[in-house]
């Protein structure tokens, strides 16, 4: 995980409880729900290395380097977290928009979607294109399946560009935290 200028802008943009580009008068669709888990426990963790690090290690140079890559490594952490916080999925009155991590994955046309309904499934904790639909979850599984009129080809960002994927999907598996709110979103006619 790399600290980009994207990065610190979102975890700018976190800070000050704002959102990335969203289309004027759209509806936000927040997916941040359990998010905060694992970095809060790395953040944690990382603290405590530095201050026992800070206590064993002898030579003040390296108890410097080591608390400099520790705050760093927190920097992108946490930047990384915030690229998908304030790139919400959202939707306006002609299109749902659907992003990860601060790409737009997909830009469904409202007469596309046949149908929305809230639907657990917890079979995967990973982004996917399998079988036709795109799953978006987050540690939790997801709780909204979209189902549409015809398929569309939609790409899965990755950092390493070998677990980048896509296809055409005509189902869309998603994690959000209002699921209700967004299956009465999408069930209105356009």
């Amino acid at each position: 995980m790399t600290v980009t200028g994207t990065n610190l802008w979102a975890l700018w943009l976190w800070i000050r409880g704002r959102d990335a580009v969203v289309e004027k008068g759209a509806v936000v669709v927040r997916s941040s729900g359990g998010s905060l888990v694992l970095p809060v426990a790395f953040g944690i963790a990382t603290v405590i290395e530095m201050a026992v690090l800070h206590l064993l290690v002898p030579w003040t140079w390296l108890r410097v380097v080591l608390a400099v890559a520790s705050v760093w490594s927190l920097v992108a952490l946490f930047g990384y977290l915030a690229l998908h916080r304030v790139n919400p999925h959202f939707a306006t009155d002609t299109r749902f928009v659907v992003r990860q991590s601060g790409t737009v994955i997909a830009s469904i046309q409202r007469g596309f979607v046949a149908s929305a309904a809230c639907v657990r499934r917890f079979d995967t904790t990973t982004p996917e294109i399998e079988g036709g639909r795109l799953t978006l979850p987050n540690l939790d599984g997801t709780n909204v399946d979209v189902v549409l009129r015809q398929p569309i080809h939609v790409e899965l960002p990755a950092l390493i560009p070998r677990y980048r994927q896509s296809g055409f999907v005509d189902r869309i598996s998603l994690y959000v935290d209002e699921p209700a709110d967004l299956v009465g979103l999408l069930s209105k006619v356009p």
